[in-house]
């Protein structure tokens, strides 16, 4: 299985921090926040590193990862990739995919800045769907344009949909949808995730859904960004072993 994490981006939400530090690097505990996802990634995923491989996809201050994580983690080799502009989550994921062998199946990605529980990694890796999105319940004043609709086991929109459920940033996809996430772009250029797996639900895309339950992303804005920062930080030391 070839996974995929998103620590690219320059954390404009994430207050002053983000001129010094990746989100993705922010200290919780002795470990920064990425490594406890991979902590849970190890034992959900059952990971073995001698068939397994995790690519990083890079860009703003790039060089904390690098130094810190190296070549491999627990053994499971370490490929980074460069998002070589901050072009949106959907353009990442191409980055990050563009390079794996064609004969993959499908990819597990995630964002960096989100903490997955290893029964995630269980539940979305035993999905019987072919294509697999993780939603939560957000803040009510989240953007609509977030919010999905369900007809049963199946998701019928990720993108301008009746709610409450959200896209949490976790997601099982086939490779060819992976590198097919720059179709639309945004005004300023982005290519983002769930407008582009949109249209590939439009073309016929059967895609399946698990609930995240608790949603612990630093990058969060509700009710601000500090807060944010300090209710997930708190809540994952909880958590930790």
């Amino acid at each position: 299985m070839e996974y995929v994490c998103l620590a690219a981006g320059p954390g404009t939400r994430f207050g002053e921090l983000g001129r010094y530090l990746q989100k993705a690097m922010y200290p919780v505990g002795l470990r920064p926040f990425l490594e406890h996802t991979l902590v849970q990634w190890l034992e959900g995923a059952a990971v073995d590193a001698r068939r397994d491989r995790l690519t990083l996809v890079v860009g703003h201050l790039d060089e904390q990862l690098r130094g810190y994580f190296g070549a491999s983690f627990e053994g499971v080799p370490l490929r980074y990739v460069a998002q070589s502009a901050p072009r949106g989550t959907g353009h990442a994921i191409g980055v990050g995919v563009d390079a794996l062998p064609d004969e993959t199946e499908s990819v597990v990605v995630w964002l960096g800045d989100l903490f997955v529980p290893a029964a995630a990694f269980r539940e979305l890796l035993a999905h019987p769907a072919p294509a697999v999105v993780a939603q939560s319940r957000g803040a009510p004043d989240e953007s609509a344009r977030l919010r999905a609709t369900r007809a049963g086991e199946r998701v019928t929109r990720v993108w301008d949909g009746e709610g409450p459920w959200l896209d949490a940033g976790l997601w099982r996809l086939p490779l060819r949808v992976a590198r097919g996430l720059r179709r639309i772009s945004a005004e300023k250029g982005e290519y983002r995730v769930l407008p582009n797996l949109q249209e590939h639900l439009d073309e016929g895309l059967e895609l399946g859904w698990l609930e995240l339950g608790e949603w612990l992303h630093l990058g969060g804005e509700h009710p601000s960004p500090e807060e944010n920062v300090r209710r997930v930080v708190r809540r994952l030391w909880e958590l930790a072993p």
